[in-house]
């Protein structure tokens, strides 16, 4: 095969496999009193806990968003959101990518923020 031939066959598939990101940091709202705690309940919301399922387990349809709303500290609430971007096609989503995608929102962002990752949302 010539260069001419295989350098637009790869340049092509590369093309296709590029997920853009995008990713922001709420400017207003509560600082997080303890972010410890936040990613205590995104686990249990990701993995499941005391043999129940989390509430960003399992298949999520088209388009589909799940929520979670727990009491953190005795003064700060979380509110946390995992949506499917895709509008053609169920997905699940990995329970250690939930953990991982979450956390960041808040490890990274003083008051959380919300990211668009690989057809995912999350906030």
């Amino acid at each position: 095969m010539k260069t001419t031939t295989i350098l637009p066959t790869i340049l092509a598939l590369l093309g296709t496999s590029i997920t853009p990101a995008s990713a922001n940091c709420y400017g207003s709202g509560d600082v997080w009193q303890d972010r410890g705690n936040a990613r205590y309940h995104v686990e249990r919301a990701c993995n499941g806990y005391d043999g129940r399922a989390g509430a960003f387990q399992g298949v999520y349809a088209p388009g589909e968003a799940k929520s979670a709303c727990v009491q953190g500290t005795g003064t700060q609430k979380y509110d946390f959101m995992v949506q499917n971007l895709n509008t053609g096609a169920s997905f699940d989503l990995a329970d250690s990518d939930c953990v991982w995608r979450l956390e960041n929102e808040i490890n990274g962002c003083d008051r959380g923020g919300q990211s668009d990752v690989s057809g995912w949302r999350f906030r």
